[in-house]
């Protein structure tokens, strides 16, 4: 049984730093289901403004379809700025997304030994199921947060590709009027990514729900 809560959060484990910082936690006296809860907190928290700031990508370079001359140039630079900033913000989802799925390892491992301490097979069994429930719920919340960041990764190469073509003339209306339908399908994806990012954040609202659900 112990295996098969610990697969399930292991499907999110980071590798070196964040189990180290876990560590360092752990030793410091901070409960388990405490540092659970921060980090998928954090992940949620990364999923809406990654959400946010690829949105506001995509509305950059689809107003650029509008424009001229320098009004252009000038648009295009906010664009390039703006999927920058959801560069950073899909990558602050991957590092919390990883924390995630170390802490959640560790209190399932912990959770684990305290319920074969139990005494009574009742107690035991109660317990067991509530634990199943948490790693069911933490088993889908690292499916979302997985598949918003594969989401986040095609959209923003999309606004990028058109960012960094239409830079080439930078003040040709025509040009960017000649990719307008490229735009729209980067906007599109991006959409579908940002929409990700919110069903990412909602499963990790519905996780905390089942973490802090009283027994």
């Amino acid at each position: 049984m112990r295996r098969r809560f610990v697969f399930a959060a292991l499907a999110l484990l980071a590798s070196g730093c964040a189990s180290a910082v876990y560590d360092s936690l752990d030793r410091r006296g901070v409960d388990a289901k405490t540092i659970l809860a921060d980090r998928v907190a954090d992940a949620r928290d990364d999923a809406l403004a990654a959400a946010a700031k690829v949105d506001a990508a995509a509305a950059a370079l689809s107003a650029a379809k509008s424009l001229d001359g320098p009004e252009l140039a000038r648009q295009l630079s906010a664009a390039l700025g703006a999927s920058q900033d959801a560069a950073v913000a899909a990558q602050d989802l991957r590092l919390s997304t990883n924390a995630a799925g170390a802490s959640g390892a560790r209190y399932f491992e912990v959770w684990e030994q305290e319920i074969g301490l139990l005494d009574s097979a009742t107690e035991r069994d109660a317990e067991s199921s509530r634990l199943k429930a948490q790693a069911d719920a933490h088993r889908k919340l690292g499916a979302a947060l997985n598949a918003a960041s594969l989401r986040l990764s095609p959209a923003l190469s999309l606004i990028n590709e058109e960012v960094a073509t239409l830079r080439k003339s930078p003040t040709s209306g025509v040009a960017a009027r000649s990719r307008a339908g490229r735009i729209d399908a980067a906007s599109a994806a991006s959409g579908e990514a940002a929409a990700g990012s919110r069903e990412a954040a909602a499963e990790a609202d519905r996780f905390l729900a089942v973490l802090n659900a009283a027994p």
